[in-house]
């Protein structure tokens, strides 16, 4: 099974690029990339820009920039019956919970994703590739809402009771990142 990085976002609430942004010494691309080596064997990067030339890139499939365009794009790379998509604003989510999410793939099921507190976190999660001509619907008819794509879909979402609150944080604004670098400083 193939797992894939979203990097192609417009970080225009970071005032960066989000991919190339640093915590800990590291960029987040990279920082999801070790959480996802122990479990997959091809790691691929989707975006627009080809900022890592040690990761493999897939290109972008569609001008518009939209997490379903990313998931769309890795769904036509992809010759596995499932992939894992996970942006790269989110670097804390631990290989245990990816493995956890995994091991809830059954037949059937074409979406297996978290949800925290009451809300769908799909920019960390398995996409069966059936679904994969329903989304490309949604991006031939600019209909982009990843959630609302949902509703026709057979998803098993998992809640995820973790007292580690900050695994579901998403790097979205400068304040994130600082956040961020807190969290990191009070666990040494």
């Amino acid at each position: 099974m193939n797992a894939y990085i979203l990097t192609g976002g417009q970080s225009r609430r970071l005032k960066q690029t989000k991919s190339l942004a640093i915590l800990n010494g590291r960029t987040l691309t990279e920082l999801v990339l070790n959480n996802l080596q122990s479990i997959f064997d091809d790691i691929f990067v989707v975006g627009k820009i080809d900022d890592f030339p040690d990761i493999e890139f897939v290109p972008d499939l569609h001008v518009v920039q939209c997490p379903l365009n990313g998931i769309v794009t890795a769904l036509e790379h992809s010759k596995d019956a499932w992939i894992f998509v996970i942006a790269c604003d989110l670097p804390f989510v631990s290989s245990p919970t990816i493995k956890y999410l995994l091991g809830q793939i059954d037949t059937g099921t074409q979406i297996v994703l978290p949800i925290i507190e009451k809300r769908f976190q799909p920019l960390c999660a398995f996409y069966h590739g059936s679904v994969l001509d329903h989304f490309k619907n949604g991006i031939n008819s600019k209909n982009y809402s990843l959630i609302s794509k949902f509703e026709d879909l057979s998803v098993k979402a998992i809640a995820i009771q973790d007292k580690d609150t900050k695994q579901f944080l998403n790097i979205n604004y400068p304040e994130d990142l600082v956040k961020a670098t807190e969290l990191l400083k009070t666990e040494r």
